[in-house]
């Protein structure tokens, strides 16, 4: 039973695909099955797809972003803010 069934019959805690008749939910069923068989590297995106929907919180689908990409962005924030405001003070005088 593929994913989407599942989660259209409220298995795994999931109170299924909201909006949908019962047929659209086969379709979609139908189609996330044909998509798995035609492609390994896509079957396993939606196999990640799946479990972060699983998860809950407002993070699930969020990028995880580590503290060092988090450092670098912010010492490139700081460093362009200062110059710019050198810049601004520069050209004023």
């Amino acid at each position: 039973m593929s994913a989407a069934v599942r989660r259209s019959e409220g298995v795994d805690g999931v109170d299924g695909v909201d909006g949908l008749s019962p047929r659209e939910r086969l379709v979609l069923a139908e189609i996330e099955l044909e998509l798995r068989h035609s492609g390994e590297r896509l079957a396993s995106r939606l196999n990640e797809f799946n479990e972060r929907a699983a998860e809950g919180g407002p993070r699930r689908f969020g990028d995880h972003v580590s503290r060092g990409e988090v450092a670098v962005v912010a010492a490139m924030v700081l460093i362009l803010t200062g110059i710019l405001t050198l810049v601004i003070v520069t050209c004023g005088k």
